[in-house]
């Protein structure tokens, strides 16, 4: 799958997701959940990152991170790589747990701090686990409203310091903001610029910047906002690079590899979901997946078909 570019600085500000392999199970038992923190606070120490809100699902879990050093990669590293650790040793299993690398989206701290947080502890709420958020045992929302506490592994100073200097204020008014929310609220990543950035005007053209003083690799399957296209401009070049029409390569076809080629194109350039492009395609996001992954184990072997995606590319990523 198309690895999505880092965005690392210092004091900079993720929604951080992780998923099992096909959409498998990450927590097994109750113990498992009861792990993952002991790992955020044993690479807290480390790396020295603030964790301002956390939920664990059944296959995957939600982190709302800052990083006074630009280190975000490294810490997601450790964490996921040392419950794999764990967790493979305790259930005598090998491989994978994860699905690929974690998904990392900066945020603007100031516009979405408390939006972030409510739509974190509202996850088991939404997934119909609890009826409230203090029912689940796996958030950090006790933590925020005094049911519990954990120690210093997570910093809720500047998110209540929103509501009240006050200490006992501000966690009432706080438990009242994430309760308005359970009746139903929009998604907060409706506004997010290519599943990339969630902010608006000045901290966008922000984070622009940074991507253009980036070094680009063209061997890394990588975009930033700059770079991202539309689906129809990669049908474009595709059809007039392979000689096809157009209908061929939208149209359901079987082991046609031109229209393979622009499936993988289009999820690597476009920035769109799996589900965007099957609708675009007339295949399930699930066959989308699957193009990604076959697209990708061809050209790890075949010159010819690893040369015509690099030339495709680079024509694609010409077109104005």
């Amino acid at each position: 799958m198309a690895r999505q570019l880092r965005i690392e600085f210092e004091g900079a500000f993720y929604h951080v997701t992780s998923r099992g392999n096909m959409r498998d199970r990450i927590f097994f038992h109750d113990e498992d959940r009861e792990r993952f923190p002991d790992i955020l606070g044993k690479t807290k120490e480390r790396y020295c990152y603030l964790l301002h809100a956390y939920a664990l699902m059944d296959n995957h879990y939600h982190l709302l991170v800052e990083t006074p050093k630009a280190n975000i990669s490294q810490v997601m590293q450790n964490v996921n790589t040392s419950y794999t650790v764990y967790a493979n040793r305790k259930y005598r299993r090998s491989g994978h747990l994860f699905q690929g690398r974690f998904k990392g989206m900066i945020v603007d701290k100031n516009e979405y701090l408390v939006t972030l947080s409510r739509y974190i502890h509202l996850n088991p709420v939404r997934a119909g686990i609890v009826e409230k958020p203090e029912d689940s045992e796996w958030t950090s929302y006790k933590t925020y409203v005094g049911g519990a506490e954990s120690g210093r592994l997570v910093d809720k100073t500047d998110t209540l310091g929103v509501f009240s200097e006050k200490k006992r204020k501000a966690i009432e008014k706080y438990r009242a903001f994430v309760e308005a929310g359970i009746e139903g609220m929009e998604s907060p990543f409706k506004e997010a610029e290519a599943g990339l950035i969630l902010g608006r005007g000045s901290f966008k053209e922000k984070i622009r910047e940074i991507l253009r003083s980036l070094k680009r690799d063209d061997d890394l399957p990588q975009i930033g906002i700059e770079r991202i296209k539309s689906i129809d401009a990669v049908v474009n070049v595709c059809g007039e690079y392979f000689k096809v029409e157009r209908e061929e390569l939208i149209r359901r076809r079987r082991r046609l590899p031109a229209r393979q080629a622009t499936i993988y194109l289009s999820k690597v350039l476009s920035g769109k979901t799996d589900k965007a492009i099957g609708e675009y395609f007339c295949i399930k996001g699930m066959a989308v997946s699957k193009v990604i992954k076959a697209t990708e184990e061809k050209s790890a072997s075949d010159k010819v078909l690893r040369k015509q995606i690099g030339e495709l590319k680079e024509r694609i990523l010409s077109v104005t």
